[in-house]
């Protein structure tokens, strides 16, 4: 993808590189894929790797310690396509949309355009990147909009997601940070900051259920968590993950075996993801009314290696 000459002199002004997927994820692309461009963001702090496609955030790492995001191995990178793993961004849509459209909105699966680069005085990487309406979108969600995404990468991992109704009428609205984070298996994993929360239990009609204590995920799991506290825990036996979002919900998924129905996770890949995801949904989905603006951020961090 091209850029211009100033915004490439700003990326680089600011340590960021554009490289093509091909080199950082060569085992996801046959032979002569041209790959997708990405922002490579490496700094003292830590590391992380942004696609174009989708305001996508594919890869964040502390300095000195893991990789917190897994991406499949089976995943597809192409132009049109979800990315599955890191953190998509479910936009302006959460689930299925209605009369057979994407799943989970069009943001994921669009090109984003860079805006601003800066370094700031704490050594951390600051990004900023922009989605606006055409006659593509409006097809899908007839309203105009702005979509921008803030990243923030440094010892942790920081995004804010501003979403602004340009149009004349109200637009029906949810979103997710929809977070995979890598765990050495999903059975060792323990979810804390839900205890006593009211959740929706998609594998079983929709039922709804109270949580006890910390969350155990020993199969298949679809859950949204409503009215959540600001901070859930990842506790796995090397480290544990802390997740804080302004958000209202939290969702709580791993396909479990039925990954051998999902082609871009792969049959058995299931145990090495869990996603955490804090957003917008269900009934905290949002009606924007026009000239509003909806701002949620997340923040991720890590406690030990």
């Amino acid at each position: 993808m091209p850029f211009c000459p100033d915004l490439a002199a700003l990326l680089a002004a600011n340590g960021i590189a554009l490289v093509n997927s091909t080199i950082l994820y060569p085992a996801l692309h046959k032979p002569g894929d041209g790959g997708l461009p990405l922002l490579l963001l490496d700094n003292a702090l830590g590391r992380a790797v942004i696609a174009l496609h989708g305001a996508h955030v594919m890869a964040f790492q502390p300095k000195g310690r893991r990789e917190m995001l897994w991406v499949s191995p089976q995943c597809v990178l192409e132009s049109g396509k979800p990315i599955r793993g890191g953190i998509p961004l479910c936009v302006p849509w959460f689930g299925p949309g209605t009369d057979g459209k994407a799943m989970h909105g069009f943001a994921r699966t669009t090109e984003w355009t860079v805006v601003d680069a800066q370094t700031m005085r704490t050594g951390a990487t600051r990004l900023a990147l922009e989605l606006e309406g055409d006659a593509t979108t409006s097809a899908l969600w007839p309203h105009a909009f702005k979509f921008r995404l803030d990243v923030l990468v440094g010892s942790a991992l920081t995004l804010g997601l501003t979403i602004e109704n340009r149009s004349a009428n109200v637009a029906p609205l949810a979103f997710a940070f929809h977070t995979y984070f890598a765990v050495p298996h999903v059975a060792q994993a323990l979810v804390g900051g839900l205890d006593g929360t009211v959740f929706i239990d998609k594998l079983d009609n929709f039922s709804r259920k109270q949580q006890r204590g910390d969350l155990s995920i020993p199969t298949a799991m679809d859950r949204i968590y409503l009215d959540v506290a600001a901070e859930q825990t990842i506790k796995i036996p090397t480290h544990t993950v802390r997740i804080a979002s302004d958000a209202h919900c939290a969702v709580v998924w791993n396909a479990g075996d039925n990954d051998r129905n999902m082609p871009d996770i792969g049959s058995g890949n299931h145990v090495g993801y869990l996603c955490v995801e804090r957003g917008d949904v269900a009934e905290h989905a949002v009606a924007l009314q026009p000239g509003a603006t909806h701002r949620k951020w997340m923040t991720l961090a890590v406690d030990a290696v």
